[in-house]
């Protein structure tokens, strides 16, 4: 199975002087989309819809803009800060998982750093814990940058498949039985990325259990921690006592305040664990963005009326998105999402002859559809084997866009019909 979308467009790699652990990743097929879709529309004019990689189309709230603007007039700005962050931006993260994960006692200068986005610090925290030949548990389908970020250090990505029927639920039956002694940890997102699932109490109680009874160290992807609907609550296993000193907790400030362009996360470990990853990120990066740590604490020291205001819009967009594939109910189905700004659709074809389930190439799929119906949207193969047949689309974009794309989409889907969903 293809994890490229640019391969899957005959785009072909040089190999010579390319090392092979570099030659079995991929960029991200949520970014590889993008690119193609940049290169196609220079190339023929189109006006492209997308539905691929989840970025908020509202503007950074302002008082966020401003403080970096007081902030440029500083001279310290254009400096290097202390290598894991601004003091003051540990303390209010620090502060912030106190009072909004309920985890106790953080100790700022310890056990937090600031990255250059939740994907840093996720990479610094695989780096920390995975040597070659380990391998780390990925429930899936899964964010796609895991199994990447797992192979480059010459680890092996494990993939347990997520419970669709039940709407994306973790199997902890399923993930036990991929557990050997080359297991070192166990990485997940929640809300999950790319299914919109949210972890319960009971699914995080299974696991931090599976993670005790097997040593393993628990990386958790805390990305849409803000973002939940229908009264459903984000529990953090950092919150768990039973995971005290095995868990390592990655944060963002990219989506809750419309800053992915800006690149600042955070991690939050115990200090044995944070002085290790503090080498990965001074190897990699120094430290994260002097501007990028100020906006940060602006987004920490102000109102959180834009949160709130962020997640009203989105929820209009989920029920919005929903509507229209309730739709087109013929071609497609899914699960409504409990958190985060994805859903994860299933695309229905009609069986081969002799009875047996199609399943689409949902490569083949999106590439068809942003070259004839000019919508981006994202391979579910890319996220994992369970992802395949499935395709992911974002709501964090502009409503009039969103309906203007399932035009488009509905109108592409009857074409394809007629033609007998040949792909």
């Amino acid at each position: 199975m293809s994890k490229s979308a640019i391969a899957a467009s005959g785009h072909t790699y040089r190999t010579q002087n390319i090392s092979k652990r570099v030659q079995q990743i991929v960029i991200s097929p949520i970014k590889e989309m993008s690119i193609l879709a940049d290169d196609f529309a220079e190339k023929s004019g189109a006006n492209i819809i997308s539905f691929g990689q989840g970025i908020p189309y509202v503007d950074t709230p302002k008082h966020i803009k401003k403080a970096c603007v007081e902030a440029f007039k500083q001279i310290d700005t254009a400096k290097y800060t202390l290598e894991p962050g601004i003091t003051e931006l540990r303390q209010l993260i620090a502060k912030f998982l106190q009072k909004n994960k309920k985890i106790a006692n953080v100790i700022a200068k310890k056990e937090v750093m600031v990255s250059a986005g939740c994907q840093e610090a996720l990479c610094c925290a695989l780096a920390t814990v995975v040597d070659a030949g380990d391998e780390v548990l990925i429930p899936e389908p899964s964010f796609a940058s895991y199994t990447e970020q797992i192979l480059q250090l010459g680890a092996t990505p494990v993939q347990a498949p997520l419970n669709e029927k039940a709407g994306w639920k973790i199997d902890i039956q399923a993930c036990e039985k991929k557990i050997t002694k080359k297991t070192k940890a166990i990485i997940f997102c929640n809300p999950m990325n790319p299914t919109g699932a949210v972890l319960s109490k009971k699914e995080i109680d299974d696991l931090a259990a599976l993670a005790v009874k097997h040593n393993l160290i628990v990386i958790t992807d805390e990305t849409y921690d803000f973002l939940t609907y229908d009264n459903v609550k984000h529990i953090s296993p950092a919150s768990i006592k039973a995971l005290k000193g095995r868990v390592i907790l990655c944060g963002s400030f990219s989506k809750k305040y419309a800053m992915t362009g800006y690149r600042v996360g955070y991690a939050y470990a115990d200090s044995g664990i944070i002085d290790h990853m503090l080498k990965v990120h001074d190897a990699m990066m120094i430290c994260a963005p002097a501007i990028s740590q100020k906006a940060a604490i602006a987004a920490l020291k102000g109102s959180q009326d834009c949160v709130k205001k962020l997640v009203t819009i989105l929820t209009k967009n989920r029920n919005l998105m929903c509507a229209e594939l309730d739709s087109l109910s013929e071609y497609l189905s899914y699960y409504k999402p409990k958190g985060a700004y994805y859903i994860l659709v299933k695309v229905k074809v009609p069986s081969e002859a002799d009875g047996r389930a199609r399943v689409v190439d949902s490569f083949k799929l999106t590439l068809r559809i942003l070259y004839e119906a000019h919508v981006i949207v994202i391979p579910g193969a890319a996220f994992g084997p369970s992802g395949e047949g499935h395709i992911r689309l974002s709501f964090a974009g502009d409503p009039k866009k969103i309906k203007e794309g399932f035009k488009r989409l509905r109108s592409w889907f009857n074409k394809w019909k007629k033609e007998g969903f040949t792909l």
